[in-house]
């Protein structure tokens, strides 16, 4: 299964530990590919920096151990405007580079997402339910 982890679950999962943390653990033994977009790899960065000063210097690093390929915005910028019915548009580069990666599961701590559930064939989870799915 391919799973696309947005920027809210890898922030959570580095800063935190809970579900989030698991499934950022999870990159280095499952049989499962990960994925991040670019926009997730620079908004998690910036995140991390701006409201966990004790990662401040280390978010880069931290972010370049987690086992997971990194879209280029290339591969989905001409994706971004087919989601008008988001509430927010600025999700729209998460369904956006999922899809253009043919991921089947996308992880997000997102309601509006959330409650989207599926898209072109790709469920949308809580990470909760993504620990589930990945253990099935």
């Amino acid at each position: 299964m391919k799973v696309f982890l947005d920027s809210n679950v890898v922030v959570s999962g580095i800063a935190f530990r809970g579900k989030s943390h698991a499934i950022l653990v999870s990159t280095f033994s499952s049989k499962h590919r990960f994925v991040l977009s670019e926009d997730v790899h620079r908004e998690a960065t910036e995140v991390l920096r701006r409201k966990f000063p004790r990662l401040r210097r280390e978010a880069q690093e931290i972010l370049s151990l987690i086992r997971a390929e990194v879209v280029p915005a290339k591969d989905y910028q001409s994706r971004l405007a087919g989601f008008p019915a988001l509430r927010d548009p600025k999700d729209a580069h998460v369904l956006a580079a999922a899809l253009a990666a043919g991921c089947d599961l996308i992880v997000t701590g997102d309601r509006d997402l959330l409650e989207i559930g599926r898209i072109e064939g790709a469920a949308i989870a809580s990470p909760a339910d993504a620990l589930r799915i990945l253990h099935e």
